[in-house]
């Protein structure tokens, strides 16, 4: 018997397989299509129980949960636009349940008159955001809120847990029906595989002892192909069939493929040892190793080339980079000498006029005889005081522009005034009132004079967009406050803000809203770099009702 399986082709095999699949299916169609129609009454009364849970669930509890989830990411809203978009989100769910809650019949009162106070708790939370009063809005949200969401959706679920429980009772007389249909079926089965198994397993079992075979063999090379096994054997099969012209290929193949992988190994290890140069910085060795496949051969040579490419584009780009760094310091500090300048210049206004009148009323009293030693020592005295203030300027200013060596501990608050100080008569001369908002002052670690660097650019911009718009009655204000982790600095003018079109720019380098003559755009790019980069903090710049506000938070001070 089983020399006659071996002898026979696979299709032959799998036709008498499939007779007797075709023989036992169509039997078993017939019963089950006789018994299938005894279920659908039983199934219709599942489902119907089913529907009635599965529609409290997405009509109400679902939505409601979904409720929650919004109600407490409207208290956690960063801003005002983010909250209104959530509250429109909130008040569309509250309109959407509120309809099906009134869909409830009259014996669910309860749940009812839950959903109304859970609503109305909803509505002082929104209240209390509207009045600005968050911790308020808070404090709702995770007591008498959350008690009352609890409240309302546990008696949902118990009310989902009785309908549960009606459509459990009706599954349960499913489950013993379907009992009694297994028992059928499988009767009819037991009765057909018995026949099948004896013819099936002597043909089937032919087949899988090939497929086996093939199989281990498979198995064994992917084993040697993923590095687990240093060899292969080859597929040993005695029948004559498809499996053995199969085995014989496999065979071939396996030995070609062997020879191909270890020259593919020799390639990758020395792509592997190329790459861990390059890694270190070594751009000067090159793939050299051989292989048969084409494709990694062509990959050697595009790795080769991109490796040259690459080499030549780091060096232009590290040239590039130095150069342009050393642009940008230049024109830093000839902006930073210019502004000094002109700051100066207005500092020292008020002093020279001073000083010029000194010496007109000097030549009067000299021309009306009225010169005397006191007179002139009383003038020389007075001249010398104007002389000293106008030194003591230049020393600030000295100050205030000399570069640091190490970081120091500073007040936040004292920062912002001395480079307040610097453009104090810049802003007097041009009527821009600056006002200072302490809230609480904080103490940060890093370079002051950079940090007032930065508060000194910021105003600067400010002066500048006031007097290019032309705005009357032009104002900037410094909010100080402290929070829980960062010293937080609010610059705000009222010169109507920053167009929207170039917000996203004015960080970068060499942007300019100003003509090139009157700017170098690099201001707030190095403020920038010296906040986020140096003191490890950010900067950032919002629209508001007058005009833009600047935010420069800076890591407080961990020192004792």
């Amino acid at each position: 018997m089983m020399r006659l399986i071996n002898s026979l082709n696979i299709k032959f095999k799998l036709g008498i397989l499939f007779f007797i699949l075709c023989t036992s299916i169509a039997v078993l169609g017939y019963k089950s299509i006789n018994i299938s129609e005894q279920n659908k009454q039983t199934l219709k009364v599942v489902h119907s129980k089913s529907q009635t849970v599965l529609s409290l669930q997405n009509r109400i509890i679902t939505p409601l949960y979904r409720l929650r989830e919004v109600t407490q990411s409207l208290v956690m809203a960063p801003n005002k636009e983010i909250r209104a978009g959530i509250e429109k989100n909130l008040n569309e769910l509250v309109k959407s349940l509120d309809i099906q809650f009134k869909r409830l019949s009259d014996s669910q009162i309860k749940i009812k008159q839950m959903w109304i106070n859970y609503k109305y708790l909803i509505e002082t939370i929104k209240g209390y955001l509207h009045e600005e009063f968050e911790e308020g809005a808070y404090v709702n949200v995770t007591t008498s809120s959350r008690k009352q969401f609890h409240l309302l959706t546990n008696e949902l679920l118990n009310t989902q847990s009785r309908y549960l429980n009606n459509a459990t009772v009706a599954y349960s007389q499913a489950v013993l029906k379907s009992k009694e249909i297994k028992v059928e079926i499988l009767t009819s089965i037991i009765v057909i595989l018995l026949f099948a198994t004896v013819v099936g397993w002597l043909v089937s079992n032919n087949i899988i002892q090939s497929i086996y075979k093939v199989q281990n063999g498979l198995k064994e090379f992917f084993n040697y192909l993923n590095h687990k096994k240093r060899g292969v054997k080859k597929i040993e099969i005695d029948t004559k069939d498809e499996f053995y012209q199969m085995a014989t290929i496999i065979n071939q193949n396996v030995s070609n493929i062997q020879n191909n992988i270890e020259q593919n190994e020799a390639l990758i290890k020395n792509a592997t040892k190329v790459l861990e140069n390059i890694k270190l910085g070594n751009l000067g060795t090159r793939l050299s190793q051989e292989t048969n496949s084409n494709a990694l051969n062509e990959l050697k040579k595009m790795i080769n080339d991109m490796i040259d490419n690459l080499e030549i584009k780091i060096q232009d780009e590290i040239d590039k980079r130095v150069e342009q760094e050393q642009i940008l310091i230049q024109q830093s500090k000839l902006a930073a000498m210019g502004e000094m300048i002109g700051n100066i210049a207005h500092q020292w206004r008020q002093p020279l006029a001073q000083i010029s009148a000194i010496h007109m009323n000097m030549k009067v009293t000299y021309d009306f005889n009225k010169f005397t030693k006191e007179y002139l020592n009383s003038k020389i005295k007075e001249a010398n005081k104007l002389t000293s203030y106008m030194s003591q300027t230049i020393s600030d200013f000295q100050n205030f522009f000399k570069p640091q060596g190490e970081k120091e501990e500073f007040s936040v608050e004292k920062a912002c005034k001395e480079a307040y100080f610097i453009i104090e008569s810049s802003l007097k001369y041009h009527g821009i009132e600056l006002s200072f908002d302490v809230k609480e002052d904080s103490k940060v670690y890093g370079y002051k004079n950079e940090y007032s660097q930065v508060i000194l650019n910021v105003l600067s911009n400010a002066k500048d967009i006031l007097l290019e718009r032309g705005v009357k009655n032009p104002a900037i204000n410094v909010e100080i406050k402290s929070g829980d982790n960062y010293a937080i600095v609010k610059i705000e003018d009222n010169a109507g803000g920053i167009k929207d079109s170039i917000k996203d720019k004015i960080f970068d380098p060499y942007f300019t809203t100003r003509h090139k003559t009157q700017g170098t755009g690099i201001g707030l790019y190095m403020s920038k770099n010296i906040i986020e980069r140096n003191m490890n903090g950010f900067i950032n710049v919002r629209n508001i009702n007058s005009g833009a506000l600047f935010t420069i938070k800076v890591e407080k001070s961990t020192l004792v």
